[in-house]
């Protein structure tokens, strides 16, 4: 179990020319390379000083999630494809408030700070350490690492107590352990220009496609102190400035994110470059389990926008049943109510854990429920147009498209015509991919400078802004919007030689460290990146036909 979320960014230094390179560009000498994954909870407590049990200066932020009603009804809502309204969801699926109101009360009286919002998914409840390890049963211990960073933990499994357990089934929040990352800023990288001819965004935005009407939301665990760099970077490629699309959320109860990075900024900057008019609303929070599920669990709750753009993850089997289980029901009620999710598979191939773990994948992006993205290495025309991709997988580096079957998720019924022997009946990751190779990577600017950025928290981004366009137009054309894009994505795949003009570019050369690409769906780069325009018009179709 390790509670650490990691973004999935990596940023490269190619030289300071043009950006539209025939091929990937070699690395220059002092390049920052991809940082390797943090160690796990387990190797971080064995490698740490030990404190002691963590004392009463110590604030523990538990989540509990909580159960629905009717989980049968809502699984088969979400099979169907069709969606509720937040009210309706509240009415049909939501928690009894009754129960909460009792369980809230209960939680005060033994002295924590516990609140619930209506129509959220948690309670959230922060006290002391001592007073946590009471209720759950576990030992909350304090450890040091040699770097000087301090965190508390527990390898225990949680016991709800019964004034929990019946409103109740998870809780997350249980260590703080995080595995933060230094990121150098260099020169270099794809234009907006060069990212609407590649991937054929030129007819959407001729035909007036600007994401005008969509709202993107996205969770962040990295700061964003001001709009300098984001409106530096609107002025140099001519787009429209920041300042009336951009939304910043934060809440004490949500911690306190990292200082700026350049995740944020390139989340931002991506989706802006493909759907210059959408509006953006971000999340910050501490990059815990437990603080995040709470600004995840707000952020669906407000349901600004219809579609997430998520950045985020972590080792899959590294990751608690209750951060898990707490996030999916989030998920659930996400996809109920109509909203598309896009998340980074990672950035470390195969080998999300480590070279010196098991394959292992990134969640949330191995959850069935969300759109996860791979990463390729992209190679242009002269004419800057496409030519082809490959599966990044750079082995010096130990770098990659995530991607591998899931250990904890079964294959959905939307995979069944793609399984894999190599999946053993486990859900398969990425669904979709997109230029993610930090030398054929997008340039942003961030701290004041330009910069090249790749990984998959790169493409993710992309795939976001794409749908925003989608979106506009289905809304346009009197359809409605998309949803949960992973039936429509698989019947586009599966059908791709019917359609007028293919959706996806196949990858069928390279490999992300342990798979190969093919032809076809793949554990490298699932069906391939988008030709936009092809995409719309097989959207199109596909609502229009009544879905697969």
């Amino acid at each position: 179990m390790r509670t650490a979320l990691t973004v999935a960014l990596v940023l490269a230094c190619v030289a300071c020319g043009p950006s539209n390179p025939a091929k990937p560009s070699a690395q220059a000498p002092g390049i920052s390379q991809p940082a390797p994954p943090p160690p796990t909870l387990a190797a971080a407590i064995r490698i740490a000083i030990h404190l002691g049990p963590a004392g009463d200066a110590v604030t523990v932020s538990l989540s509990f999630g909580l159960k629905v009603r009717d989980p049968a009804g809502l699984a088969r809502l979400i099979a169907s494809g069709q969606t509720v309204s937040p009210e309706a969801y509240a009415a049909e699926f939501g928690p009894d408030p009754s129960g909460i109101r009792a369980a809230v009360a209960w939680l005060q009286q033994l002295g924590f700070a516990a609140t619930w919002r209506t129509g959220s998914g948690l309670i959230a409840a922060d006290g002391p350490a001592p007073r946590a390890s009471a209720l759950l049963q576990v030992d909350i211990e304090s450890y040091r690492l040699a770097d000087g960073t301090t965190f508390y933990a527990t390898l225990d499994e949680p016991r709800l107590p019964p004034q929990l357990a019946a409103t109740a089934s998870s809780v997350s929040g249980l260590d703080d352990y995080r595995g933060a990352r230094v990121l150098a800023v260099r020169r270099g990288g794809l234009t907006p220009t060069d990212v609407l001819a590649f991937y054929n965004f030129k007819p959407l935005r001729d035909a007036g496609l600007d994401g005008t009407g969509q709202t993107i939301v996205l969770p962040e665990i990295d700061d964003l102190p001001n709009l300098d760099d984001l409106n530096k970077f609107a002025t140099e490629f001519g787009l429209p400035p920041f300042d009336s699309l951009l939304t910043v959320k934060r809440d004490p109860s949500w911690g306190t994110p990292e200082k700026p990075q350049g995740e944020t900024v390139l989340d931002l900057e991506i989706i802006h470059e493909v759907a210059p008019q959408a509006k953006l609303v971000i999340y910050l929070s501490a990059a815990d389990f437990g603080h995040g599920d709470r600004a995840f669990d707000q952020m669906v709750t407000d349901h600004l926008g219809s579609i997430i753009s998520e950045s985020l993850g972590a080792c899959e089997p590294d990751t608690s049943s209750g951060h898990r289980d707490a996030y999916a029901s989030i998920q659930d009620r996400a996809i109920a109510e109509g909203m598309s999710h896009f998340v980074a598979s990672g950035d470390s191939g195969a080998y999300t854990c480590g070279q010196d773990q098991p394959p292992a994948g990134s969640f949330p992006s191995t959850l069935p429920t969300v759109t996860a993205v791979g990463g390729t290495t992209l190679f242009e025309s002269q004419q800057g147009t496409y030519y082809k991709e490959m599966a990044w997988g750079a082995p010096l580096d130990e770098s990659g498209s995530g991607g591998g079957p899931s250990q904890i998720y079964a294959a959905p019924d939307y995979q069944k015509s793609v399984i894999s022997s190599l999946g053993h009946g486990m859900r398969q990751v990425p669904d979709v991919a997109a230029d993610a190779d930090p030398s054929t990577g997008f340039h942003i600017v961030f701290g004041g400078q330009d910069a090249q950025v790749g990984g998959t928290s790169a493409a993710t981004p992309l795939w976001a802004g794409t749908i925003a366009l989608v979106n506009q137009d289905l809304i346009k054309k009197g359809l409605r919007e998309v949803g949960f894009a992973n039936p429509a994505l698989y019947w586009m795949g599966q059908n791709s030689s019917t359609l007028p003009a293919r959706p996806f570019h196949d990858v069928t050369t390279g490999n992300n460290l342990a798979y190969d690409a093919g032809a076809g769906w793949d554990f490298a780069t699932g069906w391939g990146s988008m030709d936009a325009a092809a995409l719309d018009a097989a959207w199109v179709l596909y609502i229009k036909g009544g879905g697969a």
